[in-house]
């Protein structure tokens, strides 16, 4: 299925967030007491994504292009800023009342609910964790979904069909965002990471190969927690999430869930004037109850029946963005980082060969296992983002990495190689269709590329095959020739 074109970072920031009239209010009563800690005013922006966002933007104008440690709190930016540039902060800016309409209004405020309750539960949860900074936890959760909110501003027709294909169509969130967006979410979350120069925490947390970072964990784990719980609280993909809650921090599926229910309540306590349901709204109510909420955003369709199963998406191949990447790569031997040639193998894989899913998984300095270093389409997916392939006992992928080898599985061979594949890695990927290639360089193994389209209705074919292994042989060349580089510098020293 094809894309609409992809919505560009200047249209994704044409007009800033706005803030809401409550913000506007709090921080004019703060103007007329005499003594005010700094900690209120953090209080009143890290509850408004805009006015943070406002606020970062003010912080990067007075500092210039100075090299400073980064703001990880409001309450450390509304001091660096001072009285008078905190309390004019407000000054000018769209309210969210006035500057946004209809679906787009609502939209906003449901995902500033979203965001404000994840941060809340990803700054509890570092201070359970003994955390040296929770407040950057909960800038970085706050805002971690900057894009979904730049898209209801700038884009709110798009965004809105985005959702209508993924709760309504049942579409795989990953191949939604291709289809509405032209990109996905986390790559439209990185552009306005580096144009807003958003917190680092916020940047690590929007590329999957941080994942088994514990800070970033925790962030990641709370945006997944308020996303899953939208719709109600006793869910499989809700209980799912609380157990990996409960690995994060050492404790039972039921202490987590009284924990973190408790929180939801504080939080709704905390911001009640964003105009959208908190997610503890629906912590009475029992299972079966999300389609009523799903036909509420988006009405049926008269004659339509309902339908529960997952539409199948395949990518189109877009020759002329992976011809693009081929010419990037060869012009680049020899002069390309490897981590620059193995992000652009895997876009070309993704994006110009129209696999769903593509990962470059790197061996361990151990060589006990095979951990995601880059991957793209999988946004969505927080199953398939935790990739981890142990290599402790034999099978498919241990035999792979004992050579340069790649391997195309399909209906044809099937028999003979899924048998091969660990319980726990068929289980991750939920496919028995893929592409793999090991790479060596020097002799020696040091990681893996893996890519498929998501499930058994989208084709593996030869020809999208032999583009996967084209861009695999380019990534390797420039590695050996980065590999030969380094060691004649360190021959030469």
């Amino acid at each position: 299925m094809s894309s609409l074109d992809p919505i560009t970072i200047d249209e994704l920031t044409a007009r800033p967030l706005p803030i809401f009239g409550h913000s506007v209010q709090a921080i004019r009563r703060l103007r007329s007491e005499a003594t005010v800690p700094w900690e209120k005013y953090g209080d009143i922006i890290l509850k408004d994504p805009g006015l943070t966002l406002q606020t970062l933007m003010a912080l990067r104008e007075a500092r210039g292009a100075r090299h400073e440690d980064p703001v990880t709190s409001m309450e450390q930016g509304a001091m660096l800023l001072g009285l008078a540039r905190v309390q004019q902060l407000p000054d000018g800016c769209e309210r969210v009342e006035e500057s946004l309409q209809g679906h787009a209004r609502e939209g906003y405020r449901r995902a500033v609910v979203r965001a404000f309750n994840a941060a809340y539960h990803a700054w509890d949860w570092g201070f359970l964790r003994r955390d040296p900074n929770p407040d950057e936890l909960l800038l970085s959760a706050l805002m971690h979904d900057a894009a979904e909110l730049a898209l209801w501003v700038n884009a709110p027709d798009r965004i809105h069909a985005l959702r209508r294909l993924v709760y309504r169509d049942h579409v795989p969130p990953a191949e939604a965002q291709y289809i509405a967006l032209g990109e996905s979410l986390e790559h439209f979350g990185r552009r306005l990471a580096e144009r807003w120069n958003l917190p680092p925490l916020v940047h690590e947390a929007l590329r999957p190969e941080y994942s088994h970072e514990p800070r970033v964990q925790g962030v990641v784990l709370a945006v997944e927690l308020v996303r899953e719980s939208q719709w109600g609280w006793y869910s499989p993909p809700v209980e799912e999430t609380l157990e990996r809650i409960g690995e994060h921090l050492d404790g039972s599926l039921g202490e987590v869930s009284r924990h973190v229910h408790a929180a939801a309540v504080r939080a709704a306590r905390e911001a009640d004037f964003h105009g959208a349901a908190p997610p503890a709204s629906l912590l009475p109510l029992q299972p079966g109850g999300e389609q009523y909420f799903i036909d509420a955003e988006f009405p049926p369709e008269a004659g339509a029946e309902p339908s529960n199963a997952q539409a199948a998406v395949c990518l189109s191949p877009q020759p002329a963005r992976f011809d693009e990447i081929v010419q990037q790569m060869e012009q680049g031997l020899g002069r390309l980082e490897s981590n620059d040639l193995l992000r652009l193998a895997i876009h070309g894989m993704h994006e110009g060969a129209g696999l769903n899913r593509v990962v470059f998984a790197i061996l361990s300095n151990d060589r006990r296992y095979l951990q995601a270093r880059f991957m793209v389409g999988s946004d969505s997916d927080s199953r398939f983002n935790r990739f981890r392939i142990a290599l402790d006992r034999p099978h498919l992928f241990t035999r792979l990495m004992e050579k340069p080898q790649s391997l195309r599985l399909h209906p044809g061979n099937r028999d003979k190689f899924w048998p091969l594949v660990p319980a726990e890695v068929q289980a991750l990927i939920g496919t028995d269709s893929f592409f793999v290639q090991s790479v060596h360089i020097n002799g020696r193994p040091v990681g893996l590329f893996y890519a498929d389209r998501h499930g058994p209705d989208c084709d593996m074919d030869q020809a999208t095959y032999d583009k996967f292994r084209q861009l695999c042989r380019l990534a390797t060349q420039g590695m050996m020739l980065n590999a030969r580089r380094q060691a004649s510098k360190g021959a030469t020293a």
